[in-house]
């Protein structure tokens, strides 16, 4: 029995290059089977379904970025702003996805922070928000419980504060979705307006 050795430097690196190719090199860069290839018309229907799933899905919310001020530089400001200023919402298509209820224990009690996961259809937040995404700080107005919060509490619609953005729903390279973890500010006392 022959022992094999990896080691062989004498040996054809393929068993493909004695064979010849009839395809052009155009053919051969741009194959229909390839899976990184944007023009693919899979990922055109792959898009369009996710738009359609969030059309079909989801709800009507608005965006507030959050602006910056003339001394930042940098989207991510992890320092509290006491004083901030909001751009004109944008009105967005959104399916909206209620966390699990959690209770936290804090210094001052038993708290139970609201949280949701808003889905957009990345391609349309790109086409309205520009390059600018959605950034922690900003903040989104959601219908929840619309028709309970009518009867029982002025507070209609609810706003939400987003703490973190992710990308989702990879198809072939491509991300179809864009995803903000939120939180509740709605009737949060440390951002009423002060009357002095």
């Amino acid at each position: 029995m022959p022992i094999y050795n990896f080691n062989a430097r004498n040996e054809a690196l393929s068993t493909m290059d004695s064979i010849p190719d009839p395809r052009s090199a155009v053919e051969q860069s741009f194959s229909p089977l390839a899976i990184f290839n944007h023009q693919k018309p899979d990922i055109a229907y792959a898009e369009r379904m996710a738009a359609e799933l969030i059309n079909l899905a989801g709800a009507w919310v608005t965006v507030f970025q959050k602006e910056l001020k003339s001394d930042e530089e940098q989207t991510e400001i992890w320092d509290e702003d006491a004083d901030p200023m909001y751009r004109n919402g944008s009105d967005l298509k959104a399916y909206v996805k209620p966390e699990t209820v959690a209770w936290e224990l804090t210094r001052f009690g038993i708290d139970n922070p609201l949280k949701l996961t808003v889905v957009f259809h990345r391609a349309t937040i790109i086409d309205v928000l520009g390059d600018r995404l959605l950034a922690p700080g900003d903040v989104i107005r959601v219908p929840y419980n619309a028709a309970k919060s009518l009867l029982s509490s002025p507070q209609r619609p609810w706003y939400f504060r987003i703490l973190n953005t992710f990308d989702s729903g990879n198809f072939w390279y491509r991300w179809l979705y864009y995803s903000a973890v939120t939180e509740l500010i709605t009737g949060d006392f440390a951002l009423q307006v002060r009357h002095e």
